[in-house]
């Protein structure tokens, strides 16, 4: 992983320790949230306390642990989306949803997908606002795969968060991993965040499938 996780800049001039802070910020608020309600099911909130806090932790180990802790490997990008949104999901005004295949493998670095994702999902919701809708859509072919997060929100240029220090992280983890960042208008409203990755096999005497 490159050193946007690690040290005290990242290229470009990205500031870690402001990176790190900024990706905690959301999980923190969902924790408080979650731990404030007066209503509800208790179980799931409980849940949604535990998954905000392994996330959490998982984020902390990879900044601390860099490189040596978030090397590729052999990730199921569904399942880490899916994650993403039910972690989202906790907070959010808009509803959220995912749709894509039941699974799609590649290697990338789990720790820095996970926050880059995040990082688009929290810009979505913030831009889409209470009472609309932001869609996660995973496809994908033998090469590459593709995460589109898409909001019915007013678009770019209406909203000062579209060019939040969130966006910036989620360039140069993307990047980190070896893909493509990419943020445009929607067809008719909102806007549509994408991220594109190789598909890198492991070594070995047979290759995986990536759908399976």
């Amino acid at each position: 992983m490159t050193s946007v996780l690690v040290g005290e800049k990242a290229s470009g001039g990205l500031d870690t320790v402001r990176a790190l802070l900024h990706d905690l910020r959301q999980p923190l608020a969902a924790i408080l949230l979650l731990a404030g309600a007066e209503s509800g099911d208790l179980r799931g909130r409980l849940d949604g306390i535990f998954d905000q806090a392994r996330w959490l932790s998982d984020l902390v180990e990879g900044v601390i642990g860099g490189a040596a802790d978030d090397r590729p490997e052999r990730v199921d990008v569904v399942e880490l989306a899916q994650r993403c949104v039910r972690l989202a999901q906790n907070t959010a005004g808009p509803e959220i949803e995912y749709i894509g295949p039941d699974r799609f493998l590649v290697v990338t670095a789990p720790v820095a997908l996970s926050r880059a994702l995040s990082c688009v999902l929290d810009n979505a919701v913030r831009a889409a606002g209470p009472g609309r809708h932001v869609t996660v859509v995973v496809t994908g072919i033998d090469d590459e795969v593709t995460i589109r997060v898409i909001d019915d929100g007013p678009g770019l240029g209406q909203i000062p968060s579209r060019n939040s220090l969130g966006l910036t992280i989620t360039r140069a983890l993307v990047a980190a991993c070896g893909g493509d960042f990419d943020l445009r208008n929607g067809a008719t409203v909102g806007a549509v965040a994408q991220i594109v990755l190789p598909r890198i096999l492991l070594p070995g005497p047979r290759s995986e499938s990536a759908f399976s």
